[in-house]
């Protein structure tokens, strides 16, 4: 049996539980803390997942010690769904979370990089913070033109502003890789999808399809 995962700190010691007895033949974490006391009693090979390990993508990226954790498992994640299809082509990952990611794999599977920018709560919460008087407002869909209030107004910016970063991040893709796929994961992904006129592949866990295979990759190199 393999596990993967990532854990806040109930969800660690839910699993340290759950895992007692259980026979393991390797497991691998990403953390950004820099110890995980639980793990250290597991009688089997413990990873943490990291640019140096032995991947199954090569590494374009000039700082590769300090790429976020998530963004490359991500990648890795849309490698290994597409080799499952059998259907390995160039591809742009776009995770909406704290904040929103771009991460480009060209087909001969070298991560490339990519771009950050705030995602959607953040966004809101700098328009609230870094101002005097804009309230902070809950998230909900706005399909207008324009807002007829201070708090529409501030839903119709920050979306619109969302939705024209992602058309333009993915037609710079496509101008480069016509035949290359698109996934969008991450807590805001659903609202992200819904806005694109493309076809694209939405998976909720793909950063742990990507955490999964750089475990396989790495054991079995």
């Amino acid at each position: 049996m393999r596990f993967h995962g990532v854990f806040t700190d109930v969800d660690a010691l839910l699993q340290a539980e759950a895992l007692r007895g259980v026979k393991l033949r390797a497991c691998i974490f990403s953390t950004v803390r820099k110890d995980i006391p639980w793990l250290t009693g597991l009688d089997c090979p413990v990873h943490l997942f990291s640019s140096s390990m032995n991947l199954p993508v090569r590494m374009g990226y000039a700082t590769p010690e300090t790429l976020g954790a998530d963004r490359l498992a991500g990648v890795l994640g849309a490698h290994c769904l597409m080799a499952q299809r059998g259907e390995i082509t160039a591809c742009l990952v776009m995770d909406a979370g704290t904040c929103i990611t771009y991460d480009w794999l060209d087909a001969r599977a070298s991560y490339l990089g990519g771009s950050i920018s705030p995602g959607l709560h953040m966004r809101y919460l700098a328009l609230h913070q870094q101002t005097g008087k804009l309230p902070l407002v809950s998230h909900e869909s706005f399909v207008g033109a324009w807002g007829n209030s201070t708090n529409e107004s501030i839903l119709c910016g920050v979306q619109q502003g969302i939705v024209g970063e992602s058309h333009r991040q993915i037609a710079l893709f496509l101008e480069k890789h016509p035949d290359g796929q698109v996934f969008i994961t991450g807590g805001d992904g659903l609202f992200l999808a819904e806005q694109q006129k493309t076809k694209i592949f939405v998976e909720p866990m793909l950063v742990h399809y990507g955490l999964m295979h750089a475990l396989q990759h790495h054991e079995n190199s």
